[in-house]
């Protein structure tokens, strides 16, 4: 599921980089140039996300224990839930960099071009965080173990019930 999520993103990347740099060298106006410039920038960093993060897929790794398995599991689900909220912060600056183009004189094209990148970059971050999410959450409910397997207090204890059937 991660080599499928990373091989996603780095695919993406490589095309925002061959259509940014295209678009970079054809561009009329600087506002179109400075899009195209955001774009290439910030796929280096999805670029530089995606490589370690498919190699680190691909390899795999040790034997967790139910508990492991578990904690992992929420760790990854989390990070892409904390990923959406920060996505949503980028197109919130984008959008605010696009309305602040006006008042920024020589940089408002600039700003209009970065901040429809941020837009642009955000929403698709946004829908690939919450597409990450989504697999991985039902990957966890289509555990079986966990199915079969509770925690809860009771009192001044911790019970844990096990299904047998």
């Amino acid at each position: 599921m991660n080599e499928n999520l990373m091989l996603g993103l780095g695919s993406y990347a490589v095309t925002n980089f061959v259509v940014g740099g295209i678009g970079y060298a054809t561009s009329q106006d600087q506002a179109t140039k400075h899009f195209h410039e955001m774009n290439v920038m910030w796929n280096t960093v999805n670029l530089g996300l995606a490589v370690p993060g498919y190699l680190k897929a691909k390899r795999g790794g040790k034997a967790l224990t139910l508990e492991e398995m578990i904690k992992e599991q929420k760790k990854t689900e989390t990070i892409f839930l904390v990923n959406d909220m920060l996505d949503l912060g980028y197109i919130a600056t984008g959008i605010w960099m696009r309305n602040e183009a006006t008042k920024q004189g020589d940089r408002a094209e600039m700003f209009k071009g970065y901040g429809n990148s941020l837009i642009l970059q955000g929403s698709f971050l946004l829908a690939f965080d919450a597409y990450a999410y989504y697999l991985h959450r039902n990957h966890a409910k289509q555990l079986p173990v966990l199915d079969k397997v509770s925690v809860h207090t009771s009192g001044a204890g911790v019970v844990l019930v096990v299904a047998l059937d």
